[in-house]
């Protein structure tokens, strides 16, 4: 994987058994962000969100699921749409209830690698109508920022998810 390029994660999806995944390897980044699923079932998914710089950088909230992020690398400061703010570092987490407005702004001395862990009462059921990022559209649907326009992964204003992905040369999270 010294050549920079991105490891192509593929969606365990647990049905009538466990998902088994991994994150070792996860490729580290100069720029951007990466944000790969880890297994889905059909109401609980996992994912793994990796920032060189920034983060989540508007206020937003997801109407359709509770969600945590538990800090693998580095270090990001929390913001509360009721104005409160906490510092999360590494082996630390959040737990984010629904409709809870939040964003949050990585320490740029080193990438943040996010362990993201989302759950919520589904809308319709079944496992064919999924995120890129492993999350069920009909949940993913309800996030929106504090405005209350629909939430983009990618819009300007959301931070470095919208800069060009730069993978870091030889650079991974837990390493074999």
């Amino acid at each position: 994987m010294d050549d920079g390029k991105a490891i192509a994660r593929q969606i365990n999806i647990a049905t009538d058994g466990p998902a088994l995944f991994s994150i070792r390897n996860l490729p580290l980044l100069e720029q951007g962000t990466s944000y790969d699923p880890l297994a889905t079932a059909e109401n609980l998914w996992v994912n793994v969100k990796v920032y060189a710089s920034g983060g989540e950088n508007a206020l937003h909230a997801h109407a359709g699921e509770d969600h945590a992020f538990i800090v693998l690398q580095g270090m990001a400061t929390f913001a509360f749409g009721d104005g409160r703010t906490s510092v999360v570092r590494q082996h630390e987490g959040v737990m984010i209830p629904k409709n809870v407005q939040y964003k949050f702004e990585a320490d740029e001395a080193e990438n943040l690698v996010l362990l993201r862990v989302g759950g919520g009462q589904r809308i319709t059921s079944g496992l064919d109508d999924l995120t890129p990022f492993g999350a069920p559209r009909d949940i993913n649907k309800m996030t929106t920022f504090a405005d209350g326009s629909p939430k983009v992964g990618n819009a300007v204003h959301n931070g470095e998810s919208s800069k060009v992905r730069v993978y870091a040369k030889g650079k991974y999270f837990a390493p074999d």
